[in-house]
């Protein structure tokens, strides 16, 4: 019997055991990818709560992430004055220093934290409320207000004195710290100062009564989760699992209050932040959190400007006109719905960030 177009019996056993060790490799389950470490910004603030969610919950790995270096600061100029140093990629921060980092460093606005907008507020004194409801421009032009100098509370404020009919200028600022601005109200005569929860809640308890906030004056105030442009260019993936765990926490914020409670004061308790019991809930109930789809709308520039082009237009204006940044950019330079629209497109990421069984 001829073997020439046979292989050795050798070589054919080595075959057929290589091929079976093929097979056994196509029937093991694919080895995870290392989780990515992601270089996080964050302040000791309820839009860092889903971060401590996040932590609970197991959502870091399940996203396929871990935490790399996570930074605490204290103020958003804080933040910002880090970027060049690189130590972190992704930002969570108020809206005024996201303005000033889309300035000086180009850092894109990817997802909106919180609305901040019903959080800032004007409380007038108990004594002359009712005056001022009844005729604004008569009860308060030519009166002082308490205020931290080109804040967001500022900002509702001014848009709370245009809707009462006031006009820029008719009502004079008198700059004053957050911390100090309870006592600066109970131990003066000036009519009404403005200032974002909790403090404005305390104010009320001295003897004041809120007047006006941002939402019903038409001021929205956000906090914004931004990112070096840099690494979103090269890290889009990991961004969008970063936003998606993200959004997953605000669901748990919108609708569990219990669970949201005991994640906001173990984040604070690490921070070392204190509030009552009371204020902890108000601090919940003064904020929205945008869902997925809500995100989605908001950011779309389908029909033109989108609603946050128009809304960080005018803060932009604002904060221009306060000195807090050298110019308003086009919104579109650092509005950008890239992340929303990779997450919205992918079925099982999207379905993670709508707090949906699985992982994505």
């Amino acid at each position: 019997m001829r073997q020439g177009n046979t292989l050795p019996r050798t070589r054919f056993a080595r075959a057929i055991a290589a091929a079976a060790l093929g097979l056994a490799a196509l029937a093991q389950p694919a080895l995870a990818a290392d989780p990515v470490p992601v270089n996080v910004s964050y302040q000791v603030t309820i839009h860092g709560v889903p971060l401590q969610l996040a932590e609970d919950n197991g959502w870091w790995a399940d996203a396929g992430l871990k935490p790399g270096n996570m930074t605490s600061f204290v103020a958003g100029a804080q933040q910002v004055a880090a970027v060049p140093s690189k130590t972190w990629d992704i930002g969570l921060m108020g809206g005024p220093p996201s303005l000033l980092g889309a300035s000086r460093f180009d850092l894109q606005t990817v997802l909106i934290l919180i609305d901040d907008s019903r959080a800032n507020g004007v409380v007038a004194r108990a004594n002359v409320f009712d005056a001022i409801k009844a005729d604004p421009v008569k009860a308060l032009k030519g009166k002082q207000y308490l205020v931290p100098a080109n804040s967001t509370s500022d900002y509702a404020a001014q848009s709370c004195f245009a809707k009462m009919g006031l006009k820029a200028g008719d009502v004079q600022a008198v700059n004053i710290a957050p911390g100090a601005i309870v006592d600066a109200f109970k131990g003066s005569d000036i009519p009404v100062g403005a200032i974002w929860y909790p403090h404005f809640a305390r104010m009320e308890k001295v003897g004041g009564k809120l007047l006006c906030d941002g939402q019903s004056a038409g001021a929205l105030v956000t906090a914004n989760m931004v990112v070096r442009p840099e690494y979103l260019k090269d890290n889009m993936e990991t961004v969008a699992r970063f936003a998606a765990m993200f959004l997953r926490g605000m669901n748990i914020m919108r609708d569990d209050r219990a669970a949201t409670l005991a994640a906001m004061k173990k984040f604070y308790d690490k921070g070392g932040v204190t509030l009552s019991p009371d204020e902890m809930q108000g601090e919940i109930e003064t904020r929205s959190y945008w869902s997925l789809d809500e995100q989605l709308k908001n950011f779309d520039r389908s029909g033109g400007p989108s609603r946050l082009d128009k809304d960080f237009a005018r803060l932009a204006e604002f904060f221009k006109s306060a000195g807090t940044i050298p110019k308003a950019l086009d919104s579109k330079a650092y509005i950008n719905p890239a992340v929303l629209d990779y997450i919205n497109k992918n079925p099982k990421l999207k379905a993670f960030a709508e707090g949906k069984p699985g992982k994505p």
